[in-house]
């Protein structure tokens, strides 16, 4: 009987440490998101929650400010964990220059790496909303004009909520809403959204994405020098 003890405990620490692993995998990462413009005042928030909100990050832009050559960014970047919380603060400047940079290394990342609109494709069929809120308020002064502004911006709404559908796993029916304003210019809009995903999916699309990547002559390091190159 006491060889069988060693044995025991082995049996009986693997099934715990494989219990964790079942439970991490089939857990929940969670996305929120939120955006508000009122007037000149702007905001976008994001926060993403893992491993039953073991791990934290948050994005936070409490400004966006249009200088009328660029959009000046002043972001604040939170991570959070047991034992840890950090906060970051950036400011930046994003010109028509930066974002012609930023189109073309997404292009050369699509023509480097093979089938990856197909991987983020598949990766966001794994994706459920559960939540999706989206209420403007538009004014042009002139009741003509405002009224085919809201009939531009329920356009477009519904023209993202009809590519989003055949993208993500819709749970809920998303609200929305278009309020015209006659007396007066005004432009006001709040957006929220709550999105989940597996834990264990989460971490298989990034092994995918991983694999592709080492596949490029160069492997990791090209997609590096393309995403952080001056």
């Amino acid at each position: 009987m006491m060889l069988g003890y060693p044995y025991g405990w082995m049996t009986a620490v693997g099934l715990f440490f494989l219990l964790i692993l079942v439970v991490c995998l089939t857990s929940q990462v969670e996305l929120r998101g939120h955006l508000r413009r009122i007037d000149q005042n702007d905001d976008f928030e994001l926060n993403i929650k893992a491993l039953f909100g073991i791990l934290r990050y948050r994005f936070k832009v409490p400004i966006i400010q249009f200088t009328g050559t660029s959009i000046q960014l002043k972001e604040q970047v939170s991570k959070k964990n047991v034992a840890v919380d950090t906060w970051k603060q950036y400011n930046e400047d994003v010109d028509a220059e930066k974002i012609v940079h930023l189109m073309e290394r997404t292009k050369h990342l699509l023509q480097m790496t093979k089938n990856l609109t197909g991987w983020v494709r598949k990766s966001l069929t794994k994706v459920r909303l559960l939540e999706w809120n989206w209420s403007t308020s538009v004014g042009t002064g002139d009741a003509m004009w405002t009224a085919m502004a809201t009939g531009f911006v329920w356009s477009i709404k519904t023209s993202i909520i009809g590519v989003l559908s055949q993208m993500v796993k819709l749970k809920t029916e998303p609200k929305m809403m278009v309020q015209p304003i006659y007396q007066r210019s005004a432009f006001t809009t709040e957006w929220s959204c709550i999105a989940q995903i597996r834990f264990g999916y989460a971490i298989l699309a990034g092994l995918q994405l991983l694999v592709r990547m080492r596949k490029l002559k160069g492997g990791v390091k090209v997609w590096q020098n393309i995403l952080f190159k001056a």
